[in-house]
């Protein structure tokens, strides 16, 4: 990610406006922070699952 970021430094013309590049940066912002919520989702659902199993184990 590191190289390209230094090759947008390094090309100053963009293919973007500033106003686009803002949006992207703002979509990819949202996307992973939906991402990080889909990660802590499924961890809660094997917790619960875990749990189901556990009890269904112990009777």
């Amino acid at each position: 990610m590191a190289n390209g970021e230094n090759n947008r430094e390094l090309k100053p013309e963009s293919v973007l406006t500033l106003e686009q590049d803002a949006i992207l940066d703002l979509y990819l912002q949202k996307l992973d922070a939906y991402l990080e919520q889909l990660k802590e989702s499924e961890k809660i659902q094997v917790e619960i699952e875990t749990l189901h199993l556990k009890r269904l184990l112990t009777k």
